[in-house]
């Protein structure tokens, strides 16, 4: 896909999020466009952003609606491997890591789990 395209790279169609146990979604009926392009999801704590970016990029799985990346249904793990290579995520708090505890493995992680070295 061309950078200077107009089409969406990341569309999040009518998404909808519970977690186990809550009588009450996080949210309902989300609808989100990317572009090729740089974004700052804002707002308040405990609001869905990271449980909405988590869903973006198949860390989570929507209890209603669809991911798609270029344009493509993402439905399995394995959908997900080539938008993790385009679209990522930072944590705002470093403790909050996924996996690995120092920069180094961290930063490693990513590539080994891609089969690179």
């Amino acid at each position: 896909m061309d950078n200077n395209s107009t089409s969406n790279i990341l569309d999040l169609r009518d998404i909808s999020f519970r977690y186990p146990g809550q009588e009450q979604p996080v949210f309902a009926g989300i609808d989100f466009q990317l572009k090729h392009e740089k974004v700052a999801l804002l707002g308040d704590n405990g609001s869905g952003k990271t449980t909405l970016l988590q869903i973006m990029v198949g860390l989570l799985k929507p209890e209603k609606g669809g991911v798609y990346f270029n344009g493509r249904l993402m439905e399995e793990e394995r959908d997900f491997f080539v938008l993790r290579q385009q679209v990522g995520m930072l944590f705002q708090h470093a403790d909050d890591q996924l996996f690995c505890p120092s920069v180094l493995e961290d930063v490693a992680f990513g590539p080994l789990n891609l089969g690179r070295s």
